[in-house]
């Protein structure tokens, strides 16, 4: 692991944290930041994470925004309410791991998480996001999710696989079709910002395109068979889910159904149906079903990103089949494979906090 650290800072509510900080493990803190000026959060920063050089020391406290990324100013620390200090990612980048971190903060949580800036030993930077702060910050009071053992742990055995959460060339020189594979799904996943706590009337079900394209990436990309494509990729991810939500095929071709009436015109011939029925009022978005079906799609890629690295790591265990697909393949019908992943799956289950299914 990197010896180097970051601090990442996050809107919100005032969290309920009595000290300053809160040491969860070492070279893991949470930080409430109302107790710290901004003077004060940047005396102990720069001691926590020593600058790089002297060139770096603008990059903290601002009087006024400048047109760039670097430093923060009064008012916009402000708008900060907590913060986590944790190790700063994979070796092999010179210019920190934000984007590894964030991606494993956004598996690990229900919630996709929006921080504002980060700190690193190049100063404070400030991140930039598509969004206003006014759509997220009243559902960014996580803080209290990332204070357990169980975090800490999550975070050491999953960060290998932060690899897959940025392109880097010295990386995908090494790459297999199965680390593509990954890049792909981990990237789609990403990009499921674009429809957190934002629903299109005329669109919305593209979300469940996106999410089904991710299923696909993960269990069927590479598939020599176009037949059957979603019978194999259900029973597929009930080899890793279904132990623990049942009804997990039904929900995947469910959304399904949802992916092909937008993929294929149905969706919007019904919105004109709706809309002649209800007098001109356009159909409101399903917020709590596509909230569920993204949970399952946050778990079966988290699953398989676990699974990927355990193979690699001890290809004995899986008796040296080849790929993840083959493994899942055979555990349909192989019940000591089968019971091998759930074991496997249970115990990565048991550091996360249960899913969230409920969009509110």
């Amino acid at each position: 692991m990197n010896s180097r650290k970051i601090l990442i800072l996050f809107t919100g509510k005032k969290i309920s944290q009595t000290d300053k900080i809160f040491k969860i493990k070492d070279g893991f803190e949470c930080w409430n930041l109302k107790k710290f000026t901004l003077d004060d959060l940047i005396i102990v920063l720069k001691k926590k994470i020593p600058p790089i050089n002297k060139n770096v020391l603008r990059n903290y406290k601002l009087n006024t925004r400048r047109n760039d990324m670097f430093g923060i100013t009064e008012k916009e620390y402000e708008e900060c309410s907590w913060a986590l200090l944790l190790p700063d990612g994979l070796n092999g980048s010179n210019l920190g791991n934000y984007s590894e971190i964030i991606f494993l903060l956004n598996l690990y949580s229900s919630k996709f998480l929006y921080p504002l800036f980060y700190g690193s030993h190049f100063g404070i930077m400030q991140v930039a996001h598509e969004k206003s702060i006014f759509e997220f910050a009243h559902y960014q009071n996580q803080a209290n999710i990332f204070k357990k053992k169980e975090f800490t742990s999550f975070f050491e055995k999953m960060l290998p696989q932060t690899q897959y959460a940025d392109w880097q060339r010295d990386r995908i020189e090494k790459w297999s079709d199965e680390d593509w594979r990954l890049f792909v799904a981990g990237w789609l996943y990403q990009g499921l910002k674009e429809y957190d706590n934002s629903k299109n009337i005329f669109g919305w079900q593209r979300e469940s395109a996106d999410m089904a394209a991710i299923l696909e990436s993960l269990f069927t990309a590479g598939d020599t068979k176009n037949e059957e494509i979603i019978y194999r990729l259900c029973k597929r991810i009930a080899v890793l889910l279904s132990w623990k939500f049942p009804d997990i095929e039904k929900e995947i071709k469910d959304l399904y159904s949802q992916r092909s009436s937008f993929v294929h015109g149905s969706f919007f011939a019904q919105i004109a149906k709706d809309s002649k029925r209800n007098h001109d009022k356009m159909p409101i978005p399903n917020f709590d079903m596509l909230y569920r079906k993204k949970e399952y799609v946050r778990l079966a890629l988290l699953a398989y990103l676990h699974l990927a690295e355990l193979v690699k790591d001890n290809p004995k265990l899986f008796k040296n089949r080849k790929t993840i697909m083959n493994i899942l393949e055979e555990a349909i019908i192989d019940m000591d494979l089968r019971k091998l992943l759930i074991k496997e799956t249970k115990e990565l289950f048991s550091l996360i906090p249960e899913p969230n299914f409920k969009f509110h």
